[in-house]
């Protein structure tokens, strides 16, 4: 028979062991949810794969204007000259050229274009802006302008034309002589103080202007102030078409007539005012002088243009 101390410990130890095995039961399998091992209620179907096609795109190729083939043939084309000269005359401004060109082969010719060698110069086909097209035996003219203004000596660019059977270089040389050069810089300085003149006809009694029309009239009176103030303008061989020549004129004009044009000048036109007290140059006495010599001695020929009334 056991002591009872002995069964008190076996009883507890059967109790500690029952009530663990309740609170902690052992691990149970896992269960897989899908995939192929998954029980048939929890199976999901397999979702089909759709294989994908990349986009792509291939933009539309533009069909570039036919061109024909370059083959070099150098004497295919011909010109009447390669190097044309012009003499530049006093006062012109522009040069003009003209190259006589042939196709002198038994094939058809497509000149393509022509450039120059400057901006100054320019020059075309004569079917620009279309290529020209020449067959065996026929020809044309091309033409350039250069642009002279402000240039002297001699001047030379290049014109080159592209054809189907390669490149043909010419050359345009304008030769301007001294005089000329001297003449279209007065020209440009004179057009240049005519604008200024018209943006105020005081203006032309300041700056570089007053060399000629303030500095030769001081102290002058009469004829003589005529012709150093008045005849500068008025009897000028190159004068502005708006300058009268006041000789060639009928009728009697009065000597208040002239103060007026005088002394006042006219708004809105190149005609100053010569007083003093309005930014002009001459003095009382001077006015006078002037006035007294148009009205008495002055050659009167033919009429004052309306237009030109003086503002008394």
């Amino acid at each position: 028979m056991r002591p009872p101390r002995l069964i008190s410990l076996l009883a507890l130890s059967a109790l500690f062991a029952t009530t663990g095995s309740a609170q902690n039961p052992a691990p149970q399998p896992r269960v897989p949810t899908a995939g192929p091992l998954a029980p048939p209620s929890v199976r999901r179907a397999p979702v089909a794969q759709v294989p994908q096609t990349p986009v792509t795109f291939t933009p539309r190729a533009v069909a570039a204007p036919a061109q024909p083939a370059v083959t070099a043939r150098p004497n295919a084309l011909q010109f009447d000259a390669k190097e044309k000269v012009v003499q530049v005359k006093s006062g012109e401004t522009k040069a003009e050229f003209t190259y006589a060109v042939t196709n002198t082969s038994s094939d058809e010719i497509t000149v393509l274009s022509v450039h120059t060698s400057c901006g100054c110069t320019a020059a075309k086909l004569p079917t620009h802006p279309n290529p020209w097209v020449l067959k065996p035996g026929e020809g044309g003219e091309i033409g350039a302008t250069m642009d002279v203004t402000g240039k002297y000596g001699t001047v030379t660019k290049t014109v080159t034309v592209v054809s189907s059977t390669g490149s043909y270089p010419l050359l345009a040389k304008a030769v301007l002589p001294a005089e000329a050069f001297a003449q279209m810089q007065r020209m440009t300085e004179r057009s240049r103080n005519l604008q200024i003149a018209a943006a105020d006809r005081q203006a032309v009694f300041r700056g570089n202007c007053a060399d000629c029309h303030v500095t030769p009239a001081v102290g002058k009176t009469g004829k003589e102030l005529y012709n150093t103030a008045c005849g500068i303008c008025h009897e000028a061989e190159h004068r502005g078409t708006m300058v009268p020549l006041l000789r060639d004129r009928e009728g009697t004009f009065t000597r208040d007539y002239w103060v007026g044009w005088i002394r006042n000048g006219k708004e809105g036109t190149l005609m100053p005012a010569f007083d003093s007290r309005k930014g002009g140059p001459l003095t009382d006495e001077q006015m006078e002088s002037l006035a007294d010599y148009l009205s008495r001695d002055f050659p009167l020929e033919s009429p004052l243009p309306a237009q030109l009334a003086p503002a008394l």
